[in-house]
């Protein structure tokens, strides 16, 4: 019998190699591989992330629509009632408040110590009707946006999954939970049915409040998404201490972005991510299901265990930290900004040119050979900026799964494509810099692997390798020769 279930899931994840175009809401049988899965020291004790609250605490139990008269069954806007049970809740010391099965419209939700929302599955939340295109949107803020420290505090998907729509709002700046400055918390149980929204779902925020404001403590577990942007995905973490991060699953973007670029932060010279925990991390169709970019930040240990790519471009990508340079002087033209850096450090020292603060301001990406000379020059245009990096980390029983079209690519991963298999690339019509195209491998390791500014060890471990054409290149490291040098103006739009 065993051996009749071991055939039966070698030829289930055969096959979705070769489906291509299908949309996975449902992907728990992705991971109940042949492998044989080795469960993490830090799995079996979840209280050191996640202490649940007290009895008595729960015995305070509210329902949303009998106590508080929310309607659930219209399209009106819910978030007052809401709001008005969550504050009622934490000013009696806690309790349980249970949104039962329908629909409800919301944003704008503000979480508060010791409340606990169990949401029944399949409840529907929308983001509320009308919501300006022009401003960002969080449904539901764990002291992101809002005044003082909350500890204490969880959205529980109730018997299975809750369903959070994106879809067909009048904004794409939306953010299913801010994660602000909170202590001891949990997120469990629900899919996103996104819509290439412009923010990751789950924020793991930094808030530029006194001291270690930002999570602190808790677990992100059993949540799904689908549809997600490119350049976004799931979730994204700047500032955290202390977190687990269980069975996530992302269609499209990126699942799991530990990615530390708040300018926030480097003005503060504080934040940055520190005893981050990972297991059971999927992405389909998408760039990545792990992603290592620490920017400025000097950031702590990540540790991961259980991940699986089908048709993404790499399993696991990993950034050097760098050097950032803005335009103090705002020039019009960014090729004169660019001329002007390269004057101080040489030519080719600045690896790319673009624009932030909402395309206002030119800046600059110094090049991680150049980034010694730049954080030591005499000059204060270019001086002074340390890049930032990981303590050792390690990603280990990396699955991967390849698929001749259907995964993201950024333009920089092009060049490791065989020049053979160049002609499978296309451009979608409006999403971005992505491009469409075949998996590439198993990791991009950008760094030099050495303790120079910038640089870091991710050691990365596959269990299984499958259908990748033999003159792919599967790890790419930063001094791996390209293999082809596309003409990215040549490549045709998607059908």
């Amino acid at each position: 019998m065993k051996l009749q279930l071991k055939l039966f899931y070698v030829f289930f994840i055969a096959l979705l190699s070769v489906k291509c175009s299908k949309e996975y809401e449902n992907l728990s049988e992705i991971q109940n591989s042949e492998i044989k899965e080795k469960p993490l020291e830090f799995e079996e004790n979840t209280s050191r992330f996640y202490k649940k609250p007290k009895t008595s605490v729960l015995a305070n139990k509210k329902n949303l629509v009998t106590d508080f008269g929310a309607n659930n069954t219209d399209t009106n806007d819910d978030s007052d009632k809401l709001n008005e049970a969550i504050l009622s809740l934490s000013n009696a010391s806690g309790g349980k408040l249970l949104m039962p099965k329908g629909k409800y419209y919301l944003s704008n939700i503000k979480m508060l110590s010791n409340v606990h929302i169990e949401i029944e599955e399949g409840t529907e939340i929308y983001p509320t009707i009308g919501l300006s295109p022009n401003k960002n949107h969080r449904i539901f803020d764990f002291a992101g946006l809002t005044e003082g420290k909350i500890e204490n505090a969880s959205i529980v998907g109730k018997g299975g999954n809750f369903i959070v729509n994106l879809r067909n709002n009048s904004s794409q700046n939306l953010i299913v939970v801010d994660l602000g400055n909170v202590t001891n918390f949990e997120l469990a149980n629900f899919t996103i049915k996104d819509e290439k929204t412009i923010f990751a779902s789950i924020l793991v925020s930094f808030t530029n409040k006194p001291g270690d404001a930002w999570p602190h403590n808790g677990i992100i577990q059993n949540i799904n998404q689908i549809d997600a942007h490119t350049g976004y995905g799931l979730i994204q973490a700047y500032a955290a201490d202390n977190i687990l991060f269980k069975n996530l699953k992302c269609t499209g973007g990126v699942t799991l972005r530990l990615e530390t670029d708040n300018l926030a932060m480097k003005t503060a010279n504080k934040g940055g991510v520190r005893d981050i925990f990972a297991t059971k991390v999927t992405n389909i169709n998408g760039l990545t299901p792990v992603m290592f970019s620490p920017h400025f930040m000097e950031n702590g240990k990540v540790t991961i265990n259980d991940v699986t790519a089908i048709g993404c471009a790499y399993a696991v990508r990993v950034e050097h930290g760098f050097i950032e340079i803005f335009d103090k002087e705002n020039r019009a033209n960014g090729q004169d900004f660019k001329n002007y850096i390269e004057g101080i450090l040489g030519n080719g020292s600045v690896s790319e040119l673009y624009k932030r603060n909402n395309g206002r301001t030119w800046a600059v990406r110094i090049d991680n050979d150049f980034s010694e000379l730049a954080y030591n020059s005499s000059n204060p245009a270019v001086n002074g900026i340390k890049p930032g990096k990981f303590e050792n980390s390690t990603v280990t029983d990396v699955k991967v799964i390849y698929k001749n079209t259907g995964a993201k690519l950024k333009h920089l991963f092009l060049p490791y494509l065989p020049c053979s298999e160049q002609a499978k690339v296309c451009k979608p019509g409006a999403s971005g810099f992505e491009y469409n195209g075949p998996s590439l491998g198993v990791s991009i390791d950008n760094t030099k692997r050495d303790n120079s500014l910038g640089n870091y060890n991710v050691n990365v471990t596959t269990s299984r390798v499958q259908g990748f054409p033999s003159d792919y290149i599967l790890n790419v490291k930063y001094n791996t020769p390209k293999l082809c040098n596309p003409n990215l103006s040549s490549i045709p739009r998607c059908n």
